[in-house]
């Protein structure tokens, strides 16, 4: 059996995928690896473009823009890994990262899915590890008047682990859905992306089952990955992101996670 499948879903980031896919083949695993690559979006093909440049890679073609855990979900489908890795088509994977990836999994079979510390190009730290998010801290990041309440800060910097020592292992409740280094035996319990989330939402819903499930979620900040990151909801004034089409897909998402689990939150 392959040690590590790496997942990636593409939809719009031709250029940061190439990048993604030169820097794994760059860093040079130790481990044996297949790359798999759902190309989602009818517009903007990459699938030839791939396959010309990486003989190895194997691209699923969606007929439609079916949304980032299904694609995720056809991934895995397809995945024949002892360790399936949830992947950002705009990260670059260090040297020797999937080797300790596999390590920490091996010693710490109780974990059922592990994140590691995600950097900046920079080097500065992303936050990546956080609480399951309460519904009002939705608000909180989203009006700037609102943060100006000293109890509106203190929820935004509770959800996302300020105050915290991340650089320690640690459990968390969940992690970013950008790199998630899963246990075959825990995926195969759980199941894969709840297909009712198009995008956002669906990594905390994963993890949330995961716990449900007695698997535990781990950031564990000794592995390093680079990602190239921009949270494109939160561009603008107010009122451009009430507008903008990937604001309102996720408060869907929000919605539907709160129903989801209204005795839970």
């Amino acid at each position: 059996m392959i040690d590590v499948s790496v997942l990636i879903v593409h939809y719009n980031t031709p250029g940061l995928l190439r990048q993604t896919l030169k820097g794994i083949y760059r860093a040079n695993p130790s481990c044996s690896i297949e790359i798999i690559v759902v190309d989602n979006n009818p517009q903007m093909r990459v699938a030839d473009k791939v396959l010309d440049e990486f003989q190895d890679v194997i691209v699923l073609t969606t007929e439609e823009n079916i949304g980032f855990g299904r694609g995720m979900n056809l991934a895995m489908e397809h995945a024949s890994g002892r360790f399936l890795f949830v992947f950002n088509p705009d990260m670059i994977l260090t040297e020797g990262s999937l080797e300790q990836l596999i390590g920490f999994m091996e010693t710490h079979p109780d974990v059922g899915m592990v994140g590691p510390r995600l950097s900046n190009p920079d080097g500065s730290r992303q936050f990546s590890a956080y609480k399951f998010m309460a519904p009002e801290v939705i608000f909180y990041r989203r009006l700037p008047m609102l943060r100006r309440f000293e109890f509106a800060q203190t929820a935004v910097d509770a959800y996302m682990l300020k105050g915290e020592d991340l650089t320690r292992t640690q459990n968390v409740d969940y992690i970013l859905g950008a790199a998630m280094f899963v246990r075959r035996k825990a995926y195969e319990d759980v199941g894969g992306f709840d297909p009712n989330f198009f995008v956002y939402f669906e990594d905390q819903d994963w993890c949330r089952r995961f716990w449900l499930n007695d698997w535990r979620v781990v950031y564990h900040p000794q592995v390093e990955l680079i990602h190239y990151h921009r949270r494109e909801t939160a561009e603008g004034g107010f009122f451009k992101q009430v507008l903008n089409p990937l604001t309102r897909i996720q408060i869907k998402s929000a919605l539907y996670y709160y129903k989801k689990y209204k005795d839970q939150t």
